[in-house]
């Protein structure tokens, strides 16, 4: 029998794993002479915590290399290669490798990965009870994007998919029947524009990041219908005085109408909004916005404070969105585990309404 999600993950448990964690990439990352300085610049490495309500709790590991190709500015963007994996106490895991060049002083962008997952999920069903089920997802995905003028970028995006759902008793195959969840091996094209005048791609203290984005899936590449899906992201940085930064998201994402459930915009997912599962409240269009206080009180050490709320909208899908808003808050703490690049290693705990809640883990900021 498959061990599942525990409600929450005590204190003195994540905050003793968030040392460990943090503990061992200190002195590799500090040096202890000029040469070992400049060789740690280049390497952010550290073993992880996972503890999320989507997948559970548990440990792994994740690595950042940075490298120049060709001539770089002064202050420009490296490009860098990242591996991670990790396996939690439900059973399930994760790993995937990505790459992000800044090619031709930074006037062409790639980002090329591939995914692996397996979850094993424990939602809770609106009629009553719970549904117990696996997902199983294997996604490879491409993005370039081309700099117009000054900092507007155009470009395209390719996914490409495979999806399965294992459901452990009838009554859970019932669920996923109901709300429309299906196998797929699917891919997916679309067009990308970016505005980006931030400082920093990992720790941004000024400036605007906005993207729109989107894919069409025809069913004659694997999909189960003609549909689109598109979303669009602003985020907005403000250095309010020094180390001390105010970070706003506005989020919304939306398809058309035989966008398939796999397809859904999730609650939960990626940051919007933390305290969810990813995938227990979903729907058709999704518009989501936050607010995060950045405080940076030392030269490694950090903490946030942050909130938001969430509306969704799908008549399929209607006996799952249970409020007319979603809404959480919470508190995090940062470690900087490469100060050249400025990545924090971050752990959040939020609290959203009905009952939700979760525990974040991970590199890099919530956005």
């Amino acid at each position: 029998m498959k061990k599942r999600l525990s409600a929450g993950v005590p204190l003195c448990a994540w905050i003793g794993a968030f040392f460990f964690c943090v503990g061992l990439p200190v002195g590799t990352l500090a040096g202890e002479d000029g040469q070992a300085a400049a060789r740690a610049k280049n390497f952010a490495v550290a073993p992880i915590v996972v503890s999320n309500p989507n997948i559970g709790n548990g440990l792994g590991a994740t690595g950042m290399y940075f490298f120049d190709i060709g001539e770089r500015d002064a202050g420009g963007l490296r490009s860098s290669a990242q591996l991670v994996g990790a396996y939690t106490d439900t059973d399930s895991y994760f790993g995937g490798a990505l790459t992000n060049l800044h090619l031709q002083h930074d006037r062409i962008r790639c980002l090329a990965g591939v995914f692996h997952a397996r979850v094993n999920n424990e939602y809770r069903d609106p009629e009553g009870g719970e549904a117990d089920f696996s997902t199983s997802v294997l996604a490879l995905y491409g993005q370039a994007t081309h700099r117009l003028w000054r900092h507007w970028f155009l470009g395209g995006q390719v996914l490409v998919s495979d999806l399965q759902y294992e459901p452990d008793t009838a009554e859970d195959a019932d669920y996923l029947e109901r709300v429309g969840a299906a196998d797929a091996t699917a891919v997916g094209i679309g067009p990308v524009l970016q505005y980006d005048t931030t400082d920093n791609p990992y720790y941004p203290s000024s400036g605007t990041l906005a993207e729109i984005k989107g894919f069409y899936k025809p069913d004659a590449w694997g999909n189960e219908e003609d549909y689109a899906v598109a979303d669009a992201a602003v985020n907005h940085y403000i250095q309010l005085v020094e180390d001390h930064i105010l970070a706003l998201r506005a989020y919304g994402r939306t398809g058309t109408s035989d966008t398939p459930y796999s397809d859904k915009s999730r609650l939960g997912q990626r940051s919007d909004l933390r305290g969810f599962k990813s995938g227990e409240i979903t729907g058709r269009t999704l518009v989501a916005g936050q607010v995060e206080y950045r405080w940076q009180f030392t030269e490694r050490w950090g903490a946030v404070a942050f909130g938001g709320m969430s509306k969704l909208w799908d008549d399929e899908l209607e006996e799952l969105i249970t409020k007319d808003l979603y809404y959480s808050g919470g508190v995090g703490i940062r470690f900087m585990i490469n100060t050249d690049q400025k990545i924090n290693f971050r752990v959040d705990a939020a609290v959203g309404n009905g009952d939700n809640k979760g525990i974040y883990v991970g590199i890099r900021e919530a956005f």
